[in-house]
């Protein structure tokens, strides 16, 4: 077991990472929330929510996902849709900031399967230089410490081969920990060779910035977190229809 002390991120106001390069974190959900009865049959929707350090976030909605498309009880994305909704949101995104991102970090609440990976990559590639596809979950997995405190927020544990954020936790400024019970972590992972721990820091400040919450923090990064709100009112819009993508239009 390896448990790496707070991160940055963690003791101080967290935003957007820094450096010259403007990366953007894409929330992809085929949205389990997100459902509706078309024709007689239940059908899933999913969506792209693009949260960017330099422009004004965004959301698009992507392909629906028909009821028997799905592998261990998850709905996942076929290459093509997986494609379409990555080629999608760069384009969205050269319409606002008038330049490509540098690069993609997606954030999803399940593992990958193999024709999202394909398909998320080959859209992203000779448009986009990086593109990290990492997954966020819960975890039954605790960690006590010795002592009066809780794991402090943004302690990253590694057990073996799996890793584990503490996005909730003791908050030293605030000289208590703000929730119930003791500190949950997520499980996070990446369908494709990352920095984990950079990924971690990134997460970490994600789960700051929910302009659509007064709490100081939240388990997840707003990637997430905010999308399942979006998902469940895009889903009801009609087959075909494009809805204004601008964030402000959610909030």
């Amino acid at each position: 077991m390896s448990i790496a002390p707070p991160t940055s991120a963690a003791a101080g106001a967290a935003g957007s990472t820094s450096g010259t390069t403007a990366p953007t974190r894409l929330s992809e959900q085929a949205a389990r929330a997100a459902l509706r009865q078309r024709s007689g049959s239940l059908i899933y929707a999913s969506l792209a929510q693009a949260v960017a350090s330099e422009v004004e976030p965004f959301a698009l909605s992507g392909a629906t996902i028909d009821q028997d498309q799905r592998r261990d009880r998850q709905p996942y994305l076929n290459a093509e849709q997986a494609r379409g909704i990555i080629a999608e949101v760069i384009e969205e995104y050269r319409n606002v900031a008038g330049v490509t991102p540098d690069r993609l970090v997606l954030h999803k609440t399940s593992r990958y399967q193999p024709e999202e990976v394909e398909g998320f990559l080959e859209g992203a590639r000779g448009a986009v230089p990086s593109c990290d596809l990492v997954w966020i979950r819960p975890t039954p997995f605790r960690l006590i410490r010795k002592g009066h405190e809780e794991p402090w927020r943004g302690t990253l544990c590694i057990v073996g081969d799996e890793t584990f954020l503490f996005t909730s936790g003791f908050v030293p400024w605030w000289s208590e920990y703000p929730g119930p019970h003791i500190p949950a972590p997520i499980e996070i992972g990446a369908a494709n060779a990352t920095d984990l721990r950079q990924r971690a820091v990134e997460i970490l400040a994600l789960s700051k910035i929910n302009w659509n919450s007064s709490e100081g923090m939240s388990r997840y990064p707003v990637t997430l977190s905010f999308a399942k709100k979006v998902g469940q009112l895009m889903v009801e819009f009609p087959e075909g229809y494009r809805p204004n993508p601008s964030y402000r239009f959610y909030m």
